[in-house]
């Protein structure tokens, strides 16, 4: 519920966030249930992810697992790298056409509506889950709600994806890793091995839609290959922990700059 190559702000980032303007309980609202459904899509589908555990076990160090990974990123693409490389083609704009995208596990079959979100171009969503590459093993949460919500082990690299649009378009991915860092670059450069992380805005004073000091660290990059454009994205982090897990880390990836939420929030742009 978060959030074919386009033309207009709507079915880039600036609609999405448009809904939340002005709204600090709604946009309180939308990240929790954001996390959410990331946390059940992820307890729905526990197994694969032990599965992947498992096959990474012979991987002892974290200098051997980061060199495995670097050298499986060189010779395949990632599950990031794939979505975003579907995202920004010209059958990218379907729900339907991510039914079959390689790593990702949907917990929907198909976009639901999310009443509560006012503008229409991002009302619908559809979550899952996927690994994002290069992580060992850590306390996550267990997916559990309220009272018996708790810690789990495993990959640190387990995340929940949702996919926001409206009723007829896909426009914008979102991917929640579920363990806080806010050195975003590394994560990225994880998940491309051969892009180019383009600052575009760090520094934003404010949280988005309020005049609140800015707590999550919001920053915005551009993802080149080969010299041009993949994506932008905005990643900011929730270091708040509970019973549930120690916090977490945000990617929102979008087609065109969301230039008017960078200005909302007074980040400084690069």
């Amino acid at each position: 519920m978060f959030r074919k190559l386009h033309n207009g702000k709507r079915a880039g980032g600036d609609a999405w966030h448009s809904a939340v303007a002005g709204d600090r309980a709604t946009t309180r609202f939308l990240f929790a249930a954001l996390a959410t459904s990331c946390l059940l899509a992820v307890s729905g589908c526990r197994q694969q992810a032990a599965e992947n555990v498992v096959a990474d076990t012979a991987i002892t160090t974290g200098a051997e697992r980061e060199a495995r990974d670097t050298t499986q990123g060189e010779a395949r693409m990632t599950v990031l790298n794939g979505l975003l490389v579907h995202f920004a083609s010209a059958d990218g704009a379907s729900w339907s056409s991510y039914d079959g995208i390689a790593g990702v596990e949907w917990t929907e079959a198909q976009p639901t509506e999310t009443p509560e979100v006012a503008d229409p171009g991002s009302r619908f969503s559809r979550s899952g889950r996927m690994m994002l590459a290069g992580f060992g093993e850590t306390d996550l949460p267990d997916g559990q709600p309220g009272a018996d919500a708790g810690s789990r082990r495993g990959n640190e690299g387990e995340s929940g994806v949702t996919l926001s649009g409206d009723a007829e378009r896909v426009n914008a991915i979102v991917v929640m890793k579920f363990h806080p860092s806010d050195d975003y670059e590394a994560i990225l450069r994880k998940q491309f091995a051969a892009a180019t992380m383009v600052p575009e805005a760090a520094q934003c004073a404010l949280d988005f839609g309020t005049k609140a000091e800015n707590t999550m660290k919001n920053r915005f990059y551009r993802i080149d290959i080969d010299g041009a454009p993949l994506a932008h994205v905005e990643a900011y982090v929730d270091e708040e922990s509970g019973p549930s897990g120690p916090g977490s880390t945000t990617f929102v990836f979008y087609r065109s700059k969301p230039g008017e939420r960078i200005a909302a929030m007074q980040c400084q742009e690069v």
